[in-house]
């Protein structure tokens, strides 16, 4: 699989859980019942992802997507070490897969290519 798939996958996978996460689980940010340091996180989440996302494509900039793709590394270790936090709601199966997905492809982008 070409690096540029890699990518794809990655910024697809990304997407997808910004998506479910707003869409699906964070509805109560905007009806007033999240705590303020959930609407913070939830706002800086999907900004830095979107923000990231629409940089390398704007750009096609190969350091802002091995950055996108060492972020969705990391974004399952964040994930990870906040998974028993009240506020953290990425708890649901989807979130998860769509998560672990986008670190995986993240990592195999991270690979030479002459490795893979």
């Amino acid at each position: 699989m070409g690096t540029q798939s890699l990518y794809r996958l990655t910024a697809a996978c990304l997407l997808a859980h910004e998506l479910e996460l707003l869409l699906l689980r964070e509805l109560d940010v905007f009806h007033g019942t999240a705590t303020p340091f959930g609407q913070a996180m939830l706002c800086a989440h999907i900004a830095i992802v979107l923000g990231l996302l629409i940089a390398a494509e704007v750009t096609r900039n190969a350091i802002i997507r091995l950055g996108l793709c060492v972020f969705a590394v990391l974004h399952v270790g964040l994930h990870w070490l906040c998974r028993h936090d009240p506020v953290h709601s990425a708890a649901s199966a989807v979130s998860w897969v769509l998560i672990l997905l986008a670190g995986v492809f993240g990592a195999a982008y991270l690979v030479p290519q002459k490795a893979r």
